[in-house]
């Protein structure tokens, strides 16, 4: 009778280490859900102008989660990064780019492609412009924004081919290898 009560009393015991496991489990699949499109490694780091030293005052420097545009003592930081997914090539391509989207729940003012023309460690920003048209309230919404940053005036990087920088001080003479 003994052994039986103690069945009964290692039952509950069992289930609160399973759910726990399974909590912890849950925990850490959607802790690897949430950061899906952070940004590879492999991009990550300072980028410079091509034809400029990685001492540049001008750069862009993407995180994991955030691409900030430098000019000098100017700077931009942009967040809601996404990494695009397969659909934004066309169905057959095989290439090697990388596309990141900045705010991209909101009006995506920065886009940043890696291997540029299909060219590895090379990076080209588009700068959202803004959009004539008839004044609707999201088309007010999205000028106001991209008129309030105003990047293509502060950082002299729209369409400028760029390369990445070794080491995280981009102190370094050249690109990345």
């Amino acid at each position: 009778m003994n052994h039986r009560c103690f069945k009964v009393a290692a039952r509950p015991k069992l289930y609160w280490e399973s759910a726990i496991y399974l909590l912890t489990v849950l925990a850490a699949a959607s802790a690897a859900a949430a950061t899906p499109n952070a940004v590879p490694a492999e991009f990550q780091g300072r980028w410079v102008p091509s034809k400029a030293a990685c001492g540049s005052p001008v750069a862009v420097s993407v995180g994991a989660d955030r691409l900030t545009l430098v000019n000098g003592k100017d700077s931009e930081a942009l967040g809601g990064i996404e990494m695009a997914g397969p659909g934004y090539f066309a169905p057959d391509y095989r290439g090697i780019m990388a596309v990141l989207i900045t705010e991209f729940n909101g009006h995506q003012p920065v886009t940043a492609s890696f291997n540029f023309g299909e060219k590895k460690g090379v990076a080209q920003l588009d700068f959202s412009p803004v959009q004539p048209g008839t004044p609707t309230p999201q088309l007010k919404a999205y000028n106001a924004r991209i008129s309030k940053l105003n990047l293509a005036k502060r950082f002299p990087l729209d369409k400028v081919p760029l390369k990445k920088c070794a080491g995280g001080s981009g102190a370094s003479a050249g690109p990345a290898k």
